[in-house]
């Protein structure tokens, strides 16, 4: 079948033309149509042209300009403070309790004593302070309770150690653990040279005060520097000197 397009030879029963794609005319089913249409001149068909493709036009893109930073807004320079007007001079101040001028800073009244915080400068010319007599305030005499004296009788050694008469009875030697002896005033760590006895002396308390008794000792007793004889009671009175072979005390009764 020939195209009325192209003039292009098609297969038989075709519908379209391969060579340029026009619709090509209908076989006749019948001979009646054919007939009619071997008459009858074919119509020219319009077909539409095939579009072209147009490859597409590439729009440049618009340079991107530098982003630039913001310039910093200068900061305006400091207005000047107004001066601050100069305090004015103070003067002295008067006392709101006795009246009496001051020197400027003062925070107590140097008459009076009382405070000056809340009292006016008078920006006066400080004229010199006036002076009152103070009077004199009765102050009551506080009486100390009186300290209750105790007597304390006790020997003093030379060395300075005390050695209380507490009992009715005190024995003065030296000890011996194996004699069972522990007299109440030993003195055995002060004489060295063995000078005192065991038993060497003995006070007793009675009802008109201390007397001493030597117990026969080997090297003797002595108060204030005399000798005693054995067995016989000596008076030990306020600072008496007693001395047992070569080791000194002194009786303190007060």
């Amino acid at each position: 079948m020939r195209c009325n397009v192209c003039g292009a030879d098609n297969l038989e029963g075709a519908a379209y033309c391969e060579d340029c794609g026009a619709r090509l005319p209908m076989a006749a089913a019948q001979p009646t149509q054919e007939a009619s249409q071997s008459s009858v001149a074919p119509t020219p068909v319009s077909v539409a042209p095939v579009p072209t493709p147009v490859a597409p036009v590439e729009v440049a893109a618009p340079p991107v300009e530098a982003f630039e930073a913001p310039q910093p807004i200068p900061t305006p320079p400091p207005v000047p403070a107004d001066p601050a007007p100069a305090a004015p001079a103070a003067g002295p101040t008067a006392c709101p309790a006795c009246g009496a001028q001051n020197l400027p800073g003062v925070a107590f009244c140097e008459d009076c004593g009382a405070s000056l915080s809340d009292a006016p400068s008078t920006g006066a010319a400080v004229s010199p302070p006036v002076h009152y007599d103070a009077v004199p305030v009765a102050t009551p005499a506080v009486t100390a309770p009186p300290v209750a004296h105790t007597s304390r009788p006790r020997l003093i050694h030379t060395s300075g150690r005390e050695f209380p008469l507490e009992k009715d009875t005190i024995l003065l030697g030296r000890r011996s653990p194996v004699d069972g002896i522990f007299p109440e005033v030993d003195l055995t760590d002060y004489d060295t040279d063995s000078y005192i006895s065991r038993r060497h002396g003995r006070i007793t308390r009675h009802e008109t005060g201390y007397v001493y008794e030597d117990l026969g000792s080997s090297n003797g007793s002595w108060v204030n520097g005399n000798k005693l004889q054995a067995h016989i009671q000596q008076p030990l009175g306020e600072g008496i000197s007693l001395r047992l072979g070569k080791t000194e005390m002194v009786v303190r009764l007060s």
